[in-house]
């Protein structure tokens, strides 16, 4: 029978699996990274460098991915390579591409448009982002199409192998301008494919609760019910440990009443002395309520992460 479903010792296995390989990848770009910004004479100019070249896909990707729905995965690897290979391309031809941009400053052959790069890498990964994601239904009839076919894995293990190899002509720069743009584009539509092909991409699934549209289904997903953000008041209780190990805080029902809670919803709980700034405190869920008015009960896990001191007061309110 065909599994269905990952269990989350599964799924986290996965997850810590991929931070693995990827904390691998990126310390060794980062050791690489040595390599280019050796080159400046000066770690303000290497930093300056540093924002305008690295921080352009990152903004781009992470920003019309929040507010932008259409905004696919193949979108993302387009702006972060695809989009960094023009980067690359405008840092050997300053002229005439960066200085389209550079009204009035002028050209400096020692430190060719340093700072107004970072506009030119700007535009130019919002261009390749917004493009991909507009040509969605297209790239998918191309896949489709690559899929139907009996060789389709290695017509794209192929694909992949090209995007290498035009990812190294465009750094080294093998070509004029035209021929470097050439490649460029060329290795962009490669990207696009190949993250349509190998990326499972549902948009309905993968951004329900992820963009500035769905937060309050953030939240439910969050809590795991229905919101519940009612305004309520913060109550000051005494505590007592009680036994077993569900993660739940049990007050009376007087005191959920003045808070508005409902058991399942989520409550701060802390040291009521203000000038700790709620270091003794912790996050946890409403349990049913009792009938001991003014009183909170707790478990020994609770006391120990809240580091609650005896006969101390506490005071709760509802998150949601």
């Amino acid at each position: 029978m065909k599994k269905i479903s990952q269990s989350w010792q599964e799924e986290d296995k996965e997850e810590l699996g991929a931070a693995r390989i990827a904390s691998i990848v990126f310390t060794l770009l980062g050791v690489l990274a040595v390599i280019p910004f050796s080159a400046f004479p000066t770690i303000y100019e290497a930093h300056g460098y540093f924002h305008s070249t690295l921080t352009p896909p990152l903004v781009v990707a992470i920003f019309l991915g929040v507010f932008w729905k259409k905004f696919t995965p193949a979108a993302v690897m387009s702006t972060l390579i695809g989009g960094v290979a023009f980067m690359v391309v405008g840092m050997h031809y300053p002229r005439p591409l960066i200085e389209f941009f550079a009204q009035g400053t002028k050209f400096d052959s020692a430190h060719p448009y340093i700072y107004i790069s970072a506009l030119y890498n700007l535009v130019v990964c919002i261009v390749v982002g917004v493009l991909t994601a507009l040509t969605t239904n297209t790239q998918k009839q191309i896949i489709n199409k690559i899929k139907r076919s009996k060789n389709h894995k290695t017509i794209m293990g192929f694909v992949i192998g090209i995007v290498f190899i035009l990812l190294i002509l465009v750094v080294f720069n093998i070509g004029s301008l035209i021929i470097m743009l050439t490649l460029s584009l060329v290795m962009t539509i490669l990207i696009i494919l190949s993250a349509g092909y190998y990326i499972k991409y549902d948009e309905a699934a993968s951004t329900d609760g992820l963009t500035a549209w769905s937060i309050k289904r953030a939240k439910e997903i969050f809590k795991g019910r229905k919101l519940n953000e009612t305004e309520g008041d913060k109550v000051k209780v005494s505590w007592k440990i009680r036994g077993g190990e569900d993660d739940t805080i049990n007050f009376s029902k007087i005191d959920m009443k003045k808070m508005k809670a409902e058991p399942g919803d989520l409550v701060y709980i802390s040291d009521a002395r203000k000038y700790l700034g709620g270091l003794k405190s912790v996050h946890s869920v409403y349990g049913e309520p009792h009938n001991e008015d003014g009183n909170v009960y707790i478990t020994e896990e609770h006391q120990k992460r809240g580091l609650f001191v005896k006969d101390k007061i506490l005071i709760a309110e509802k998150e949601m």
